[in-house]
Parts: structure tokens; sequence; C-alpha cells
């Protein structure tokens, strides 16, 4: 196999990442824009020694999973990359990646997992998004490429209606209004253009009530840290229930929002969780919701040695979930829950809020 080749393939699952994956004479192609099911032509993007990235050609015979496309710039648009799968079919493979990145890279038996709670949201849910401008377009870039696709109205991500064009560089919108810069409050918090917030509006109450529940099963109440700790979200819910929160947070814009967020009882640390993490004092619950790339290994040292009842963890990627995961556990910890939140239907992304309990 050369890149550029043309194949017909019949993917069977897709995988962490987006990608649908086929097998030829047992070599692993990973495959864009195809899912279970479909006979695709795809053309290969790149070979490597043990597998190749492919991407769609032509559909030969489409999957029974597939639906019609809401949106007509579906096939261009980066802006979401599972929209032509059925909405129960996405969360079906959300759960599969999440048991199979658990099993893969945490080496942890799929048959001990707790069940896994799935929790789906209707669409038109993201707060904000990140738009860009090209003269009259306004919308996200193209899948692989800078240009820029417009959004439609019909779009089930954003669901955009005004049309106000934006100034150079990063656009947000904003409960349906596009804003270039400034402040606004969300669901009660004060947040500023350049600090994170989830995007999810529609499960931003159940993302709380979720915590709360988890950090409620801790015996003792009285210490809790929040890492990553953002604008406070989650530090103030857990200052309803523990006598004392610390929250810890590198970005200064967030950190600066979370001022005026947070309640007495919450001290704020603006200090790299890496570097903090050292300094970690004990705590009776610890909640993290680390980047995409999750925690450091010596972040998830100072947790299972400083956290002395319960550990919640919110995270972004299976991938690197399962790799802190696999190393709390060996710590002595054990997974005692599992919540899939869908925070980005018609895309791979997988949001997983899980409890440890010692061993």
């Amino acid at each position: 196999m050369r890149a550029g080749d043309e194949i017909t393939i019949t993917p069977t699952e897709l995988v962490a990442g987006g990608a649908a994956i086929a097998r030829v004479d047992g070599f692993p192609i990973f495959a864009t824009n195809v899912y279970p099911g479909d006979v695709a032509v795809v053309r290969l993007l790149e070979v490597k020694k043990g597998f190749a990235h492919a991407d769609l050609v032509r559909l030969i015979e489409p999957s029974a999973f597939r639906r019609a496309l809401p949106c007509p710039v579906a096939n261009e648009c980066g802006g979401c990359d599972w929209t032509a799968l059925q909405l129960d079919k996405q969360l079906e493979a959300k759960q599969r990646i999440l048991t199979e990145s658990l099993r893969r890279i945490g080496k942890i038996d799929p048959a001990t997992l707790p069940p896994i709670a799935v929790h789906p949201s209707p669409l038109n849910y993201r707060l904000r998004s990140r738009l860009h401008r090209d003269g009259d377009k306004v919308g996200f870039y193209a899948m692989r490429t800078n240009d820029v696709v417009p959004l439609p109205p019909e779009c089930e991500v954003v669901g955009l209606r005004t049309r106000e064009a934006p100034r150079e560089g990063e656009t947000w919108e904003v409960a349906g209004k596009l804003i270039t810069e400034g402040e606004m409050f969300i669901d009660g918090y004060h947040v500023t253009t350049d600090a994170f917030f989830q995007v999810n509006r529609h499960l931003l109450a159940t993302m709380r009530r979720l915590v709360s529940n988890i950090a409620a099963r801790s015996a003792k109440k009285d210490t809790a840290i929040d890492l990553y700790s953002g604008v406070g979200f989650f530090s103030r819910p857990l200052a309803e229930i523990f006598g004392s929160v610390t929250a810890v947070e590198g970005a200064e814009a967030a950190h600066e929002c979370a001022k005026r967020n947070v309640q007495e009882n919450v001290t704020l640390v603006h200090a790299p969780v890496e570097w903090w993490a050292e300094r970690m004092p004990r705590a009776d619950f610890v909640f993290l919701d680390p980047p995409r790339s999750g925690a450091r290994r010596n972040v998830i040292d100072a947790i299972a040695t400083q956290a002395q009842e319960m550990v919640c963890f919110l995270a972004c990627d299976p991938v690197t979930f399962a790799r802190d995961a696999s190393r709390l556990i060996a710590s002595g910890w054990r997974l005692a829950s599992l919540d899939l939140l869908d925070l980005f239907p018609n895309t791979h992304h997988v949001e997983t809020l899980a409890s440890f309990e010692r061993a």
C-alpha cells in the first residue's frame, strides 16, 4: 500500500480520535468520514509500518447507521465530524471508545468496570464557539484546511441566527449572539472571552449535580481541593458541601473571574497545578478537570497520596483519562463510578466523569 492508493473498505468500529477502523489482510486502516457498515472507497493519506490513515472518496453502500445530513455543509465543515451518524449510534460508539481505552491503555478489565451512566445532550448546545472570518464568510474552518466554511442556520452545533460581521481574529458566539470581546454572565458565573468555561448549555446543571452527588458521598466534609478550577464552576458547589475549598488555577483570566464567582470559604491559588501539586496538603476530597492532555504524573501521584477519602475526575479525552486512571488504581484507589457526558454531540469527543475511592 502506498499513499495516494484508493482501496475499498468496510469499517467495523469507531475509535478514539473519531476515525473508523477497517482491516485489509489484517493491516489496520483508520479512515475518516466513514462509519461501521459502510462499503466505501477511501484514499490512503499516509502509510506507516503498522497502520495507514485514509479519507473517504465515495460510498459504494452506505451504512444503516447513517442519517440524512441535517446541514448543507456537513461534508466540508470542520465544526463536527460525526454529523452523518445517527445520534444513538454516536452514544454507543462513545461508550465503546471509553471502555476500549480503559482496557487497552489503562489495562483495566472491562468486566470490573462500574456501569457507565450516559447523559445525552440536545443539539444546538454550544454556549461559545471560536469562529473565523474570510471576507463576508463567518464560520468554522473546513476539515484539514484553513478555508472558512460559512455557518448555515441549520447548524446543529451552534444554531447561529444572527449575522453580525465579526472582527479580525477570535469571535465568540454566546447564547446565539456574536461578540468579539468583553465580559458576560453565563449561568450565574462571571466569564470573560479569554477564560475557559464549559460550552454545553444543556448539561451545566447535570454536571454540577453529578459532582455534588459524588462529593456528598465523602464521609468527612472538612476540606476539598479543586484542581484546574477555572472560573470556579465546580468550586462553588463544592463550597456548599465542604468547610473549606482550595481552588488551583494557572490561567490568569480564569483566576480573575473566579474572584467574583466563589464564596468566602474558597481559597483561590493562582499557580500551575503541576507546581502546586508538589506542595499539596491533605484533603478529604479532590476534584480535577485537567486539559485534554490529562494530568501530569506528579499531579496524579500527589492526589493518590494526599486525597484521603475520594477523588472525582472530569476528563475530556478517554485515552489520557485511561492512563491517569490506571496510575490512581495502581496507587491503591478503586474506580467507583463512571458517567459519560455527551458534551459535544455530532463529534467524536468523549467527556468522562469518574469517582475513585480508596481500595
